[in-house]
């Protein structure tokens, strides 16, 4: 995946995910770090969309490390750390996912919407225990997102300006 066809936020997400793996003291990155690294990131548009849902974001946080907790730890420190095949999908997914919105760029709610299209995976358990599911994440994002399509890097930002920037005269 070329870092230049996702968006900064997409970018970062995928960058805590990695760091996420590290103060765990794990070697393998997997669905569930990019998840929590989604949920970490506050003014985020995965944030948005769950509490459009409804979702109790730090309830969701808090699902996420019990799952990742579960996993064991190396004894040693490493920068090295392995993609599982898992990681792949979840990219070719939200690639697909912005294929298919007609955006030029993976944004976090195209990897959102991959990660809720796993059959198998803790991550995908999560959010569906949440009742959170592909067209739920859909219907939230086109009311978030209006009719605007990631053209830029920056795409995230400008969702909802309007309604953060602007005040009624």
């Amino acid at each position: 995946m070329r870092q230049e066809k996702l968006t900064e936020q997409a970018q970062e997400a995928l960058a805590i995910s990695q760091e996420l793996v590290r103060q765990y003291h794990h070697n393998q990155w997997d669905v569930e770090y990019i998840l929590l690294a989604l949920l970490h990131q506050e003014k985020g548009l995965v944030g948005e969309i769950l509490k459009e849902l409804g979702v109790n974001v730090e309830i969701a946080k808090q699902q996420v490390v019990a799952v990742i907790e579960k996993s064991p730890r190396i004894a040693y420190e490493t920068q090295q750390i392995y993609a599982t095949p898992r990681i792949a999908q979840l990219m070719q997914m939200a690639g697909a996912e912005a294929n298919r919105l007609k955006d030029e760029f993976i944004g976090t709610e195209h990897l959102l919407i991959a990660i809720t299209g796993e059959e198998k995976g803790d991550a995908a358990g999560i959010l569906k225990r949440l009742s959170v599911d592909q067209e739920k994440v859909f219907q939230a994002l086109q009311k978030l997102r209006g009719g605007h399509r990631v053209t830029d890097a920056r795409a995230e930002s400008k969702y909802r300006s309007l309604e953060k920037y602007g005040r009624d005269l």
